[in-house]
């Protein structure tokens, strides 16, 4: 059975692809004032880090697809592989856009910035959903079981958008219900440790 460390400031898609498939792993979290001394540790100096008995890999969305692919929670043939990275390009420009409101030190601009992500960006991403990955109507992005899409959707609109936006989107919310009904979800995020990032 593999050993699986993972060292990061926030990689909560890794930290949930972990909880669905029952996989035990070493939840290394860093704070900004931890990580100086880690820095010099690590690939390109840059977190997440995910170590494989003893072999590290890099990049956050390349970790995310390998343990998918790992798990059997990337699809189950080309077609639903897909449609999940269909939802990863559809997540980027979120995901560019909380990075801004991160690293924006000017607090007027910086609430704009979470107006426009909360109002405009995150309801955009969820009516290209609407549309596409929850189409179906199923509860899922791919097939019918959970995936690695659904973990993405989950964690880039779960508790940042209104009960009346998400009403608007009922294939959407089938998703996140989905996520949070599952068993091991329902306990991890009970007792989920926050990050430098929520």
């Amino acid at each position: 059975m593999p050993v699986y460390v993972l060292r990061h400031f926030r990689a909560e898609i890794i930290r949930l692809l972990f909880v669905l498939k029952g996989q035990e792993f070493e939840d290394k979290l860093y704070t900004f004032d931890t990580w100086p001394a880690e820095k010099p540790n690590t690939p390109f100096g840059q977190l997440p880090v995910l170590t494989v008995d003893g072999k590290d890999y890099t990049e956050y969305m390349a970790i995310n697809r390998f343990l998918a692919r790992e798990f059997g929670l990337m699809g189950s043939n080309s077609q639903e592989e897909y449609e999940i990275d269909r939802v990863i390009s559809l997540s980027n420009d979120v995901s560019a856009e909380r990075i801004k409101v991160f690293n924006e030190k000017d607090s007027n601009k910086k609430t704009q910035l979470e107006k426009s992500l909360k109002e405009k960006v995150i309801p955009t991403f969820m009516g290209k959903l609407q549309q596409l990955a929850g189409s179906k109507g199923t509860g899922f992005t791919a097939g019918s079981k959970l995936s690695l899409g659904d973990l993405i959707i989950f964690d880039t609109i779960d508790g940042k958008t209104d009960d009346a936006t998400m009403d608007k989107y009922p294939n959407v919310k089938a998703i996140i219900h989905n996520v949070r009904s599952n068993e091991r979800m329902k306990a991890y995020l009970a007792a989920r440790v926050p990050t430098p990032f929520d």
